[in-house]
């Protein structure tokens, strides 16, 4: 058969199926919930390991087991089809079994950064309605405050002494506000609940709330249906060709409020019948613990492989590791070269990728496993998708290796930002009958469909707890104090935390020759601000500047009153000793 030229243009020739069969170019993808695709993928393997956590370990079955526990005690406490869950706990066992208890009764989940703050959980729990909110080791009195702000109807605490348990029949004693209902008396709620019918709900109905990445700090809610996030697997299982993917453990460290930990880890993990290594804690001191797990498939970030180099023991084998995707964040040349040489002198022949998508895609867009590696790209688009380059301004195509703005067409491309149909319509692009989301990242496809990243909008690092931290927002947080004229913040290398932030701040004349103005900066640092017109936001601990500098002036580019960030960020490099002494 004669093969097929290439007209020019990825947009027409779909590069990065070229060589897939007609059922990968054209999967079919079930009208079901992930509750019960799960339960099906899993029937051969029920009693294979799912899921180690610190020092649990769970079957699939007794995973699904345990969802279905979780879900009839949810029932019972009133949550009904098309409610949101709000849930706000590190990556442990029991948070992947509220999705999928969720799940399993048609229920939303959304995963709140279990660093919140009162403020912050009170609004999402207002925003979404949401009358359960979950959470990990709140104490009464924080639970009281939530209640009051709120209008939740029940709140559930994980207590930090039954996080190793899988028994979750404690006696469940009725209290007069039910803000101390106890996750491990779930089990005894379940039993008052009469209907134990499953009904495996549609593809098309909602199942997840994921956030942009909020590079300003107010981050847009993402509406995924059970369709959406199958397409995701899907697609991405056929451009991998996942049953030639040896190793049967993944490391997910993630946090489960970003899109590449729930999504892109977890359930990928579980979906593609291996084992999940949740790592909830993963830090310097933490980190041989977790690779003693011996990991296969790392769901990582260039930030987690800098932990690695840094803290892994000389004598660990890691022999046992074959794949180091990075998502987040883009593994440089110096990165990749350093990542290779540290692996092969723990004895692991690693392959090392970088994968690329947007929570508005479910987290996947490309990837770099089961593909020839291409270093320099974000991997290969998914089989199935169609992808396009445009011209930002007049949406004119590009052809191969042309930069531009990337759109996409699939079923894994989300539903909408919730109760934004305008916002929603502005990203949604309709070319030639075809609809497309817009990206926003420019870059270009090659010949073989592997994209490029060339630009990001957004400052921002990723520390060693694997938390984003966006720059610009923190930034615009200080500029609000009433003592800031002007503020520049940028990150600078940390020996213990990889990153941290440093402020550069022009203050008001009236406090210049103030003696108390570092404790005044504190103070404010941890009281709410007023930075949106909606709500009052206050900045985690992680996101709190180190070092402050005050200066008299920021460094602007040359002929803009733009503020030269390059500069400042180069000069930290070398003043690491010397702003040491200003670390608050």
């Amino acid at each position: 058969m004669k093969k097929k030229s290439l007209s020019g243009y990825p947009g027409l020739d779909n590069p990065q199926s070229k060589d897939a069969t007609f059922l990968e170019k054209h999967p079919i993808i079930p009208s079901t919930n992930i509750y019960t695709t799960l339960k099906l993928l899993s029937r051969k393997y029920l009693d294979k390991t799912a899921v180690d956590c610190l020092c649990l370990r769970a079957s699939y079955k007794q995973l699904l087991d345990y969802a279905v526990t979780v879900s009839l005690a949810l029932k019972e406490l009133g949550i009904k089809k098309k409610d949101i869950v709000v849930a706000c706990m590190p990556n442990f066992y029991q948070a992947l079994v509220v999705f999928l208890a969720c799940n399993r009764i048609g229920a939303i989940t959304t995963f709140l950064d279990s660093s919140s703050s009162l403020e912050e959980i009170s609004y999402y729990l207002n925003e979404f309605s949401a009358p359960i909110f979950i959470n990990y080791n709140k104490n009464d009195e924080e639970n009281q405050k939530i209640k009051n702000m709120t209008t939740v109807k029940h709140i559930i605490t994980l207590r930090k002494e039954n996080i190793h348990n899988l028994n979750i029949n404690y006696d469940y004693l009725v209290t007069s506000n039910d803000n101390k209902i106890d996750f491990n008396s779930l089990g005894d709620i379940a039993k008052y609940q009469k209907s134990k019918k499953e009904m495996p709900h549609l593809g098309n109905e909602d199942a997840l709330i994921l956030f942009t990445s909020g590079s300003t700090g107010k981050p847009k809610s993402v509406v995924l249906t059970n369709k959406n996030i199958l397409a995701a697997e899907i697609y991405a299982k056929n451009t991998s060709h996942t049953a030639n993917i040896t190793g049967p453990k993944t490391l997910t460290c993630v946090p489960f409020s970003y899109p590449y930990g729930l999504v892109t880890s977890a359930l990928t993990t579980l979906l593609w019948g291996k084992v999940a290594i949740l790592a909830p804690d993963i830090s310097k001191g933490t980190i041989n613990y977790y690779y003693k797990k011996q990991p296969n498939i790392i769901f990582g970030s260039p930030a987690l492989l800098d932990l690695t180099i840094n803290n892994v023991a000389d004598n660990l084998d890691l022999s046992c590791v074959t794949h180091f995707i990075s998502g987040g964040d883009f593994l440089t040349p110096t990165h990749y070269q350093r990542g290779m040489d540290f692996f092969a002198k723990h004895g692991a022949n690693v392959e090392l990728g970088n994968g690329f998508g947007n929570a508005e895609t479910v987290s996947i867009a490309s990837t770099p496993v089961g593909v020839p590696l291409k270093k320099k790209t974000a991997g290969k688009l998914l089989v199935g998708t169609k992808a396009l380059i445009v011209d930002p301004d007049t949406l004119e195509m590009k052809k191969y290796n042309e930069e531009g703005l990337l759109l996409i067409s699939g079923k894994n491309v989300f539903k909408g930002y919730y109760q934004q149909e305008e916002l929603t319509k502005s990203v949604k692009i309709k070319i030639n009958g075809q609809e497309y989301y817009n990206t926003g990242t420019l870059g270009f496809i090659d010949e073989d469909g592997y994209f490029t990243p060339t630009g990001r909008k957004s400052r921002f690092y990723i520390n060693s707890s694997l938390n984003k931290v966006y720059c610009d927002y923190v930034q615009n947080v200080i500029a609000s104090f009433d003592c800031v004229k002007d503020c520049a913040v940028v990150p600078m290398p940390d020996e213990d935390e990889l990153y941290v932030n440093k402020a550069y701040i022009v203050l008001k004349e009236e406090y210049h020759h103030q003696p108390d103005i570092i404790d005044y900066l504190k103070e404010l640092l941890n009281q709410p601000t007023k930075v949106f017109d909606d709500r009052m936001t206050i900045l985690k601990d992680y996101e709190k500047p180190k070092y402050i500098e005050f200066v008299t002036e920021l460094p602007r580019i040359s002929g803009s009153d733009k503020i030269d960030y390059s500069y400042l960020e180069n000069s930290n490099k070398f003043i690491l000793e010397r702003a040491r002494h200003g670390r608050i």
